[in-house]
């Protein structure tokens, strides 16, 4: 069989060629070869037994739903590879909105940052790798945790980024110049319609928040005038509509919005909060 054809039939099985460029990688990957060595071999013999038996094993999975990610054990954000399993989410585009308007805040000088459902720790690590900031990553999720652990170490910052087992906030430390969160924020319903892909595979205390959506927004929010430093922000990833309870929140919270980040689909995705 060539390469080509490996790839032919795998496409015959996907519906609408919709994963092809999956269907790619996983060959790229499981044949430790690169992008460019893809099509000079694909009128080539595949003799890589291992290699095609891993793949098969991978197209199974990738078949049956899983995210291309997980199968990998590794996804892109921000320009960086982390690991990621089904203990945490699947990075998002919509979450590097988040981290770009924290790092154009921060600047250039220190910092002390804590990152609430830091999960994997795709914001805590960016954070540290792109500015000066010393993060706190609060995760309450143990399988989470270690996941977190392992990408801190990755990217030899076990130094800057400090793991912590809590739920939303530290027993200690603070003030903090930014509190950043990426939270649940999905409600039940919109949990129940979410794409099986997701439901199957994804952690569901990661992403449903409760039968409004917002619960976990506002548990931050009323907490986090605590630990903001006088001049502080306070950075929330928020799902569609949410924005006016969240300013209701914040108001209660003795805090405001001071802009309110809208996401490539033009939704209303990250709000700034100050004193």
């Amino acid at each position: 069989m060539l390469y080509s054809e490996l790839f032919a039939a795998a496409l015959r099985d996907l519906p609408n060629n919709e994963l092809s460029t999956a269907v790619q990688v996983l060959i790229e990957d499981s044949f430790a070869i690169s992008r460019p060595q893809f099509w000079i071999r694909k009128n080539q013999p595949v003799r890589d037994a291992a290699g095609l038996r891993k793949f098969r094993r991978r197209l199974r999975r990738l078949l049956g739903g899983e995210p291309l990610a997980y199968i990998l054990r590794e996804k892109e954000f921000y320009g960086e590879k982390f690991l990621v399993t089904p203990a945490v989410l699947v990075p998002r585009p919509e979450t590097e909105l988040l981290v770009e308007k924290a790092l154009e805040i921060l600047g250039q000088g220190p910092a002390r940052v804590l990152d609430i459902g830091a999960g994997s720790g795709i914001i805590s690590i960016v954070l540290a790798l792109r500015s000066r900031a010393e993060v706190t990553a609060l995760e309450k999720s143990g399988p989470a945790l270690r996941i977190l652990k392992k990408n801190i170490a990755r990217f030899d910052l076990q130094g800057r980024v400090r793991p912590q087992a809590g739920d939303l906030f530290p027993g200690h430390g603070g003030p903090y110049r930014m509190i950043v969160s990426n939270p649940p924020y999905l409600s039940r319903r919109e949990w129940r319609e979410s794409p099986p892909a997701i439901r199957k595979f994804e952690p569901r205390a990661a992403l449903e928040a409760g039968a409004a959506g917002t619960e976990v927004l506002g548990r931050i929010v009323a907490g986090a005038g605590g630990w903001l430093a006088p001049d502080g922000r306070l950075l929330l990833e928020i799902g569609r509509g949410q924005r006016r309870a969240v300013r209701r929140f914040l108001a209660g919270a003795g805090l405001r919005e001071v802009e309110c980040v809208r996401d490539y689909a033009g939704i209303e995705r990250v709000v700034v909060a100050a004193r």
